[in-house]
């Protein structure tokens, strides 16, 4: 394409233009222009004023520009790469010390495991110190193994003392509050439960142990009742011997749970017990109480405790025929009420 002058009003137009764009004129075909002609136009005038000079890109200007834009980014994406590296940096650092702290306070030798695993290029110090925890609770672990295998209370006990901050401590001492109340139970005693107590004071079993005391207090038998029931007996037979009715119904309650195999017998049926021993041809009888007492408590239905009874006796009979016979002997069993009252008595021949 090159640059003409309008025929009509000499602006400049193009070659290829089908009218002046300036004065309308129609330029295609109406125009001839030599190629020296179009080269002429196309050269700028140099003696054209600044202003009308035509204007064209400052390549250079631009070039600059975009030379400090690239820059400047460039500046920018370093900044940013390195403020992301700078915070990843200190995050893993964070992250770090997190597992670090956890894996020292830690009593698991696989978190311990795992830290050494994960952070591989932790400080020195750190992996120093977690390898060293980790060591030391394999051997404590290998003590552990060893105790349990061994299952004894002096086992268990070294354990404890040579590891007073394991966390097996409490299963230790769970395994010593086992076996002390084993051997308790085994002895089945006050004393035995009592000095389960005194070493378990919060123990596992301190309930079971002490309700067992409880039980056996109320129904463990003191020297001082066994002379109690001993007397009481001794009173109903001596009265018996001496024929002396009211001695012997002050030894009975008013209504017997059992007497000579009777239920609910009255005290009328045991002075009728006592006048028949006394038949015709017994001048004397004399009840002899043995000393082989053997008393335990009970505990009844309404919650009272009684006491039951077993001895022997000898019967020996003064009677005016010779032929008959003279001694008998017998197992007395029976029972006391708290008052002191004899509540049940029933006689069982032994011998010829």
């Amino acid at each position: 394409m090159a640059l003409i002058k309008c025929p009509e009003c000499g602006q400049p137009v193009s070659n290829k233009a089908e009218i002046c764009p300036h004065c309308g004129i129609k330029i295609a075909g109406n125009v001839d222009v030599s190629p020296q002609d179009a080269m002429e136009e196309t050269r700028p005038s140099m003696t054209q004023h600044p202003q009308e000079a035509p204007t064209e890109p400052n390549t250079n200007g631009n070039g600059k520009k975009s030379t400090k834009l690239i820059a400047v980014s460039f500046v920018i994406a370093l900044a940013i790469c390195g403020a992301g590296y700078y915070l990843y940096t200190n995050a893993q650092e964070e992250k770090e010390m997190e597992a670090y702290i956890n894996a020292m306070q830690s009593d698991n030798p696989v978190v311990m495991r795992t830290y050494l695993t994960q952070y591989a290029y932790a400080p020195q110090e750190h992996r120093d110190s977690v390898n060293a925890r980790f060591s030391l609770l394999e051997n404590e672990d290998k003590d552990w193994r060893n105790a349990v295998v061994s299952g004894t209370k002096s086992a268990l006990q070294e354990y404890i003392d040579k590891h007073p901050s394991s966390p097996h401590r409490g299963e230790a001492l769970n395994k010593i509050d086992s076996i002390d109340f084993s051997i308790a139970s085994r002895q089945n005693d006050i004393a035995a439960y009592k000095n389960y107590l005194q070493q378990h004071e919060d123990g596992r079993y301190a309930a079971q142990a002490q309700e067992f005391i409880n039980e056996k207090t109320q129904t463990e038998v003191s020297p001082a009742e066994t002379v109690m029931a001993k007397t009481i007996f001794r009173q109903f037979f001596q009265a018996i011997n001496s024929r002396n009715e009211s001695k012997l119904v002050e030894t009975v309650a008013s209504v017997l749970d059992n007497f000579l195999n009777k239920p609910a017998a009255t005290s009328s049926d045991v002075v009728t017990f006592m006048n028949k021993l006394y038949k015709d041809d017994v001048k004397n009888l004399n009840w002899h109480i043995l000393d082989d007492f053997k008393v335990v408590k009970v505990k009844k239905e309404d919650n009272t405790v009684n006491m039951q009874v077993q001895f022997g006796a000898q019967l020996l009979l003064e009677r005016t025929d010779p032929t008959k016979e003279k001694q008998k002997n017998y197992i007395i069993t029976g029972e006391i009420t708290p008052e002191g009252k004899i509540t049940k008595l029933n006689m069982r021949v032994i011998g010829g």
